[in-house]
């Protein structure tokens, strides 16, 4: 093997991680503002639980990212520690589906086509969703492009004693299951780990018995970024990252006895896989044998686990054991059933719901006002998480409006039930502007270390001054049926303050300022996006005005 083919190894393991990981950024930039909603709402049933974590997993490419995702879930107290369970598990065969698709060796003689169309999509695309669409195209190919890179550079070892000799040791599956583990370890990501033993068998440099050991391995060193994850959370996530090793370790250990069972020659494990594709898929493929050994895994694991969950559970639980968690963020006031007990009662219990909102949104405003001040990112997760429980809550108080506005209302109250649907749904649509627009823009300051000039920040910072005031007084007309407090509001938002602000922010740009130049579109979006907050605001208080 020359050094021309280890440089070549080299870039092709390099190009396929590099694009495996952006794929999975792209991916999840498509699709990923929805991921948590998706997982927040179907996940009240084992079965669709599973089917989350499964779909999930198979659209981001990473069952640790799922249950990264999980376990912050779980933290925040929005998702059970039960809940998760069946997320966990499906997260564990949505990461076999890589291995799967890399196993068709055709898909690799197209790849420079792939990474072509990626690249012309990429150069027309003017829509941020078109160009994220661009890329995935475009990494796509270039996972592809690595596989056949890393193919052709391993051929050499076919005939290089050494190695040869190194690969029969790995036949021990305590060997190879130890290879696979800290590889796994060190790049994360089980499904590449998998893809890497593909592209070896498709250079005839290794054998089914060689990969299915490291490969399991794999299974189960994936698990410790999901721990990674959890380190900084609460008990309960750090629960639910924990039991995915539990879960990934007994897979393991009937995958292990599988391969020391002596069958027709062979063991066990590798007979039945090689009996499946060739009788089942008609192939004799070594990629898709190898492919399908690593999907087996779950398969086998579940087919266990589930049967026997109550038992892991109590063997889990005496390990780590539970501790007072915080209970699911849900409604504190209303329900269903409190109809029963009058409109006026429901009414009053509604207005306490939305005033929990309000405070949701208020602490989400004061995280954006830190987000632009420094260049510490740990607020977009608390922005993020703060808006899910917006989301949480506007999913329960709008069904609870709408079956109470069926009761028989007066004229007062029918028009203050349909009031608070208004003013909730204006307040859903602030958490949104604050969380999927502003700090984006938050985010893209920081990433591309953004200076605004100095008039512009102080300007910028008038205007976050504006909406934490004028959010702060509709908080006191909304809490205090402030007649007075929801007029000054009003009378706040007819100065128009944002226009002028732009007007200065464009002489500027005709001045020729550099600041200005290169912040000019987060500074203008910030301008309009505020100025839709402040709308909001002012929407919510003309309301208020119609019922005071």
């Amino acid at each position: 093997m020359t050094v021309w083919n280890i440089f070549s190894l080299l870039g092709g393991l390099a190009i396929f991680l590099y694009g495996m990981m952006e794929m999975n950024k792209h991916l999840t930039s498509i699709a990923g503002s929805k991921m948590k909603s998706i997982m927040l709402t179907l996940t009240k049933g084992p079965v669709r639980g599973y089917l989350t974590g499964l779909g999930i997993t198979i659209v981001n490419q990473s069952s640790s990212a799922t249950t990264v995702l999980e376990a912050a879930l779980v933290g925040a107290g929005l998702l059970t520690f039960q809940q998760s369970l069946a997320v966990t598990l499906g997260a564990e065969l949505g990461s076999t589906f890589l291995p799967q698709l890399i196993a068709f060796p055709s898909i690799t003689k197209f790849a420079t086509f792939i990474i072509f169309i990626g690249f012309m999509l990429l150069l027309t695309s003017k829509s941020k969703k078109n160009r994220h669409i661009a890329m995935t195209i475009f990494t796509f190919g270039l996972l592809f492009l690595g596989m056949d890179m890393m193919s052709s550079s391993l051929k050499p070892l076919r005939t290089y004693e050494p190695f040869i000799n190194l690969m029969r040791n790995i036949e021990n599956p305590i060997l190879g299951i130890l290879l696979g583990l800290v590889f796994t370890m060190i790049i994360q990501s089980s499904g590449a780990t998998t893809s890497i033993t593909i592209a070896m068998a498709l250079s005839g440099t290794i054998s089914l018995e060689q990969a299915i050991p490291i490969n399991l391995g794999a299974a189960v060193g994936t698990c410790i970024t999901a721990v990674l994850g959890s380190i900084t959370l609460n008990w309960e996530a750090k629960r639910s990252a924990y039991i995915h090793i539990l879960f990934q370790l007994i897979g393991a250990l009937w995958v292990f006895i599988l391969l020391s069972i002596p069958f027709h020659g062979e063991r066990l494990y590798i007979w039945g896989v090689k009996w499946f594709t060739l009788h089942v898929l008609r192939t004799d493929s070594l990629a898709r044998q190898i492919a399908m050994g690593f999907t087996f895994m779950p398969v086998i694991n579940h087919l266990i686990v589930f049967p026997n969950l109550k038992l892991i559970l109590r063997l889990f639980n005496k390990i780590f054991p539970e501790r007072e968690a915080p209970k699911p963020f849900g409604p504190k006031y209303i329900k269903k059933s409190l109809i029963q007990n009058g409109i006026e009662i429901s009414l009053i219990m509604t207005k306490k719901e939305i005033l929990r909102v309000v405070d949701l949104l208020h602490e989400m405003i004061m995280e954006m006002k830190d987000a632009f001040r420094s260049k510490d990112s740990s607020s977009f997760e608390r922005v993020s998480e703060m808006d899910s429980k917006v989301d949480t809550l506007h999913r329960i108080i709008i069904p609870f409006l709408a079956n109470l506005s069926q009761e028989e209302l007066t004229a007062k109250e029918s028009e203050q039930c349909m009031n608070y649907m208004y003013i909730q749904n204006e307040l859903e649509s602030i958490g949104d502007v604050i969380d999927k627009n502003i700090m984006s823009l938050a985010e893209k300051k920081i990433e591309q270390n953004l200076v605004f000039s100095e008039e512009g920040f102080h300007e910028l910072e008038h205007l976050l001054y504006r909406v934490n005031r004028n959010f702060e007084n509709l908080t006191l007309a909304l809490t205090n049926d402030d007649l007075d407090m929801a007029k000054d509001v009003l009378d706040a938002h007819k100065k128009k303050e944002e226009e002028k602000y732009k007007k200065l922010h464009i002489e500027r740009l005709y001045k020729g300022q550099s600041e200005s130049i290169a912040t000019s579109s987060v500074h203008l979006d910030l301008i309009s996006y505020f100025s839709r907050i402040n709308g909001h605001i002012a929407y919510i208080a003309k309301r208020l005005v119609r019922v005071l």
